[in-house]
Order: C-alpha cells, then structure tokens, then sequence
C-alpha cells in the first residue's frame, strides 16, 4: 500500500511538472490554426487564419508577439479569456518604426474578421492586452489598429486593455461596422487615428459604423484623431453609451466623442467628460447631423481652440440633452456650445449650462429657439473628493434637481461611484448622485506637494516626499473605480517605489498621501 501510495504522488507530480513545462515554452505559429496554444510565449512568424467551424484558444498568461506585419484572419471564433492578474498580451516584437503611417514598421496586423462565418460561435476576449496593433492605408482590408469586424455580431471584450494602436482613417483601436458588438470595463489609452494630408481620421480609439453596440464603463484616455472623435466615432450607429470616462482625448472635431448621421434609439448617458481638446469645434463632443438622447453626463474643462469648448452641433443635428452638467469648459467662441446652422436644433431640459443660451455661439445659436426648460446656470459644486472630483458636494444646486420623471431614460443602475442612480426625492444633474454613501477622502488640499515620476508610467513609478515633513507619510493609491490598491502607512523615507507587478490594470489612479494633519493629492496614469 506505502508503494502504491508514493508511486501515485510521483505520477501526479511528474504531471504537473509536465504541464508547467508545457506552459512554459516558447512556440511560432502561422498558416491555418485551431486548437488550444499552450504555451507562454507564442511567435506570430506569418499570418494566421482560423477556419470555418475552427477555434484558436489562448490560454492566461500567454504573451503573442508578432514578429513582423503579421495579423489574425479569422473565420471561425477565437477565444482568449485570461483572468485578472493574468492578461493575456498581443504586441510585437520591435516597435521602430510605428509611428510612420505609410507602412507596417514597429506594428502588427490584428484581427481580421471581414470574412467570418456569421454563425461562428462568439469570439470572446478577456482581460487581454492589445499594443501596437496597425492599419495602414485606406482599403477595406486596413481599418481599425488592433480589430477590423465586418457583419459579425458575436463578439466581446471585457477588461482587456488597448494601448497605442493606430489607423490611418478609421478606428485606431477598434474599428466595426455592421455589427452588434459588446464592450465593458476596457481601458483604451494613447491609441491614433488619422492621416496628416487631408485631415481624415474618425475614431482615435473606436470607430463603429452601421452598427448596433454597447460601451459600458470604459476609459479612454489620451486617444487622439485628426478628423472627428478623439476617443470614439460613430456614424449611422445605434450606441449605448454608458458609464465610461472620457478625459485628455484630443481631435480636430468632437475631442472626446464625435456623433455623426444618426438618430439612435439608445442614449448617451451617465459619463464623464473632462480634459479633452478639439483644434476646432466641440472640445468634448461634436454632432453632426446627428439626434442621440444625452442624459445625466458631466461635461466640464473640455476646450476648443475655436469653437463650441463643450459642445458642437452642425449639419441639423438635435440632440436631446435631459440631466447634464455642461460648465467650466473654454472655446473663444460658443464657451459651453456652439451651433453652426439654423438648421441644428438641440434641446435643453433639466440641465446646468454656464451662461444659458445667451453664451451659445454660431448662427444656431445666436437665433436659439429650441426648448429650453427647467434648466438652471450656478456654479455646479464639485466636491473635488478624489477618486471622484465631479461627485457633488452635499449643497450642490444640482442634487434632487434633475427631472423628476424618469421613466424609459435607460440609466445605469449606480453611478460612477458605485451609488445608486437614485437616492435622493429625484435624480440629481450630473454624472454622480450627491455624496451619500461615497467611499473617500477629506477634501484634497495644497499643504505639501510631491513628486511621481514617471507619469504615466508602465511599471514602477518613484514618490518622493518633502523632506521638510517631520511626522511619517502615510499613502493610499485608489484605482477610478473607487477601489483602493495600495495602503501603507508609517514610512519614514521621503521616497516610494510602487511596482505594479500584482495590479494588472491600466488607467487613472488618485495618490492620497498624508503626513501628521497635512495632507496632498495627485493623479497617475498607468500604460501596461
């Protein structure tokens, strides 16, 4: 029986010896594949096709690196689910050369799915990371920097991270059309879209046209185009766009978002705008000719270096705006919005607008007569309570002032807190219900600053402390979302290395460090 007994321990150890052995080697993959790569590192020595009725696995933890201008056809589905603190990553292998639009150089060619099977099971991607993904040229063949979707609707991404992807006119990121595609929780930072002659370029992160989509509690961050939509185009689209924060994205139109031949069925609401810059109109967003539902957004320190710093409308567009914040924004015409033509109509209720339609630029605006009711213009109150700056202070004008009659408004169930979207005797204006249950900290003050360097930052990122401070510093590093990643307390040096190794997660992330009663605040970006 011992015999027995030690000789079924050897077994199972030797197999798990094997299977880690297995997990750890490295592989080159191109042609026809199916199957399940199981393998750490997989080498993209060629273009890769998924068949019909075939499915390629990557397993967590696997790195796909793309020797050359190589990408993913694929017919059939892919599947790539990795876990939190377990990305899978699709890169290449030498980025020299990326930033030169006219070829491949320093990129890969992504996932191609214009010829796919459109009763292929759904291709899922989770918690993957998707860098230097490229679509040069014009075709039909080269748009979106990391995906290309065409007349496929059975496809997902949640939690995956894309970075630094570009295209040369649509989508730097992500690019679909004729589709019902679902995004949730994905961070898209630092991605391009456009081409220096002519001025093109629609979507600096996503691009979606004749499509039916959600995008749900997204960042972007630092995407830019040079046509229309700094972060995200849409064009003859049906989008529910909800919950997701749009800041320091840059275009020529629509800094943040741009919004063009549409009359959607689903709103845009419950998001963050800040930050964002266009060359010329709408610092935030631009409509053009197009009718979205805009509903309890917040949409503040956006600029134009000429027209409409928060919001543009063009080419007949009436948007119906219910619940939003629209103040602090800057333009040197049209401050909050401006209305090129007659023709665009928007419409205002419940809303806090800077100046009221008396500050609203352009031909449109300057002969308003569009419905404007029960919208207030005072100074919002921010709280400035990191890791929520825009929630309300508890005397904010705009708490239980938002329309009393919500019915059919498709709002998120909490705001981006985490609250409840209800919480008062009505809603509140804005992007946040008032501070109730909000998890957070004193108001942030200028008693000492410090330094993080680098920012952004990929992996380590240096504090360093005043050293004229005589009690030891306490730091807390919370993510967007409200939930805190690091606690320490007690240090007696001046200086901080936070490594990320554990925390997989690109975005934006608030620094709360205190010493004795004093106490300071910043903001990080993390690029993974």
């Amino acid at each position: 029986m011992k015999r027995l007994i030690l000789s079924l321990l050897f077994t199972c150890l030797l197999k798990s010896w094997f299977a880690g052995f297995a997990m750890s080697q490295t592989i080159y993959i191109q042609g026809e594949q199916t199957g399940t790569l199981e393998a750490d590192t997989i080498f993209l020595a060629g273009d890769v096709t998924i068949p019909q009725n075939g499915t390629l696995t990557f397993l967590p933890g696997s790195r796909i690196i793309a020797t050359g201008f190589y990408g993913f056809d694929v017919a059939g589905t892919v599947l790539a689910l990795g876990i939190e603190g377990n990305s899978i990553e699709f890169t290449v292998s030498d980025t020299a050369g990326f930033s030169n639009p006219e070829n491949g150089r320093g990129g890969w060619d992504g996932f191609n799915f214009r010829n796919t099977n459109p009763w292929a099971d759904s291709s899922l991607f989770s918690h993957c990371i998707f860098s230097y993904g490229k679509a040069i040229g014009d075709s039909l063949a080269k748009m979106g920097g990391a995906f290309n979707i065409r007349q496929f609707d059975r496809i997902r991404f949640s939690d995956c991270d894309f970075i630094n992807n570009q295209a040369y006119v649509w989508g730097g990121a992500v690019f679909a059309d004729s589709c019902n595609i679902l995004m949730k929780d994905c961070n898209f930072i630092g991605n391009f879209c456009g081409s220096p002659v002519p001025l093109s370029g629609y979507g600096g992160a996503v691009c979606l046209r004749n499509s039916v989509a959600d995008i749900l509690r997204c960042s972007f961050i630092q995407n830019s185009s040079t046509g229309i939509g700094g972060a995200v185009a849409l064009e003859y689209a049906d989008v529910l766009l909800q919950s997701s924060v749009f800041k320091d994205n840059s275009s020529g139109l629509g800094g943040a978002l741009g919004y063009l031949r549409s009359t959607p069925v689903r709103p845009v609401a419950g998001n963050l705008f800040t930050g964002n810059t266009a060359v010329y109109f709408g610092g935030a967003i631009s409509f053009n000719r197009a009718n979205p539902l805009c509903i309890n957004n917040t949409i503040t320190e956006n600029s134009s270096d000429s027209y409409g710093g928060g919001v543009y409308c063009n080419d007949s567009a009436a948007p119906v705006l219910i619940n939003n914040i629209i103040y602090g924004n800057h333009a040197f015409s049209g401050t909050q919005v401006y209305i090129w033509d007659v023709s665009s109509a928007p419409e205002f209720y419940f809303c806090n607008v800077e100046g009221g339609p008396a500050a609203f630029g352009g031909t449109g605006g300057i002969g308003f007569v569009s419905p404007y009711l029960n919208n207030i213009d005072t100074i919002p109150g921010f709280s400035g309570l990191h890791p929520h700056p825009y929630s309300l202070n508890n005397d904010s004008p705009c708490i239980n002032a938002g329309n009393p009659d919500t019915t059919g408004m498709m709002l998120p169930v909490n705001d981006l807190a985490g609250n409840p979207r209800l919480t008062g005797t009505r809603i509140d204006i804005g992007v946040y219900e008032s501070l109730a249950g909000i998890t957070g900290v004193n108001s942030p003050s200028l008693d000492f600053s410090f330094e993080c360097y680098p920012n952004p930052f990929n992996e380590d990122i240096l504090f360093t402390f005043p050293e004229t401070m005589n009690d030891p510093f306490n730091i807390r590093i919370i993510d967007f979302w409200g939930k805190e990643v690091l606690n320490v307390r007690g240090i007696s040096s001046n200086k901080l290395i936070w490594r990320m190794e554990h925390y997989h997660k690109s975005g934006i992330y608030h620094v709360i460090v205190s010493s004795g009663n004093y106490r300071a605040v910043s903001t990080i970006v993390s690029i993974r």
